[in-house]
């Protein structure tokens, strides 16, 4: 059996597992996903294709591109039931992934199949991959094109790529991204209060309650913003985004790379922010007694990996001291 059949049966198992996976089945899929742009590539169409009842009953219908398999929609419904990862269905798992796998490759070469793929690539869809960490962990990830992905603690992206664009959607945390030059599909991360087009770069990205953060490490990055004219980002430069106002300066990526190196570099940083920040990597969250310390202002350097020393030398700062109470650590 070739290695593209390979990834696919894989693929097709996952995605059809998806919803079902145990915890550590989802580290495992996300270390798999991260070994090869093939592997994630193959998910990302394993997902789609599973995801369209049109698309099976359709195919249903055809003349079966491989002998001797059941139809698709059995395929897809599967005999049994599946508890705690384990597959109750009726004959082996390998030999229904391989049929599942062989039925969904074949159906991508029908003509109808090809048409509704290029169909579902044009619409605007429910992103198809996700990656995630947890509090105090960061990781490093391939994203479907090659490009690098370096995520924050407790950060989550969805990422939607197809032929005509590729699109990542940072829904929480901080993210850097070393994209892969790619003129035909423009590469571009939301967040609910900027987009950021790449123009051949590496940049990274900050999440925060009311604001986003752009730090651009080599090359430009366009900056969209509601309402106002876009902007150019240049390599050695942040640009704020927190609400209608915006703000911009330099900084040496070499010696200050921020969240990356663990380090919180702060140079006039509203506490709200640093709270947020520091709270990806505390097990327990992190408040501000009183809201009205939260857009004071400060600056120096505190270690990301000690939050709890770091908040009490911040807070000293202010007169404030960190409490541990019941449902969190408050700044008091």
């Amino acid at each position: 059996m070739d290695d593209k059949l390979t990834t696919l049966e894989l693929a097709a198992d996952w995605a059809d597992r998806f919803d079902e996976l145990t915890a550590d089945e989802r580290r495992e899929l996300a270390r798999w996903l991260g070994e090869t742009p093939k592997n994630a590539a193959a998910f990302a169409r394993m997902r789609r294709l599973l995801g369209d009842p049109a698309l099976i009953d359709a195919l249903d219908g055809q003349d079966s591109p491989i002998q001797d398999l059941p139809p698709l929609q059995q395929l897809r419904s599967g005999a049994g039931t599946r508890r705690h990862g384990r597959s109750d269905r009726r004959g082996p798992l390998v030999g229904r992934r391989q049929a599942l796998a062989a039925g969904l490759a074949g159906a991508l070469a029908l003509p109808f199949a090809g048409l509704w793929f290029a169909r579902e690539q044009a619409a605007e869809t429910s992103p198809s991959l996700r990656f995630a960490t947890r509090t105090g962990e960061r990781r490093r990830f391939q994203l479907p094109d090659g490009s690098g992905l370096l995520l924050d603690a407790a950060s989550r992206v969805a990422v939607d790529f197809s032929e005509g664009r590729r699109h990542v959607c940072l829904e929480q945390g901080a993210a850097r991204f070393d994209v892969r030059h790619d003129p035909l599909r423009p590469f571009e991360v939301r967040t609910p209060h900027a987009g950021m087009v790449a123009l051949g770069t590496s940049f990274s990205v900050d999440h925060l309650a009311e604001a986003s953060e752009l730090r651009v490490f080599s090359g430009r990055v366009r900056l969209d913003v509601a309402g106002q004219a876009a902007r150019v980002v240049p390599a050695d430069r942040w640009a704020l985004v927190h609400g209608a106002s915006f703000s911009t300066g330099s900084f040496d990526p070499a010696t200050h790379p921020d969240w990356q190196s663990d380090w919180l570099d702060a140079d006039a940083m509203p506490l709200g922010f640093a709270v947020q920040r520091l709270a990806r990597y505390s097990p327990a969250p992190v408040r501000i007694a009183d809201p009205k310390f939260a857009s004071l202002t400060f600056s120096g350097r505190f270690r990301l990996d000690n939050p709890r020393q770091s908040l009490e030398l911040i807070g000293a700062l202010f007169g404030l001291k960190l409490m541990q109470r019941k449902d969190a650590l408050y700044l008091v």
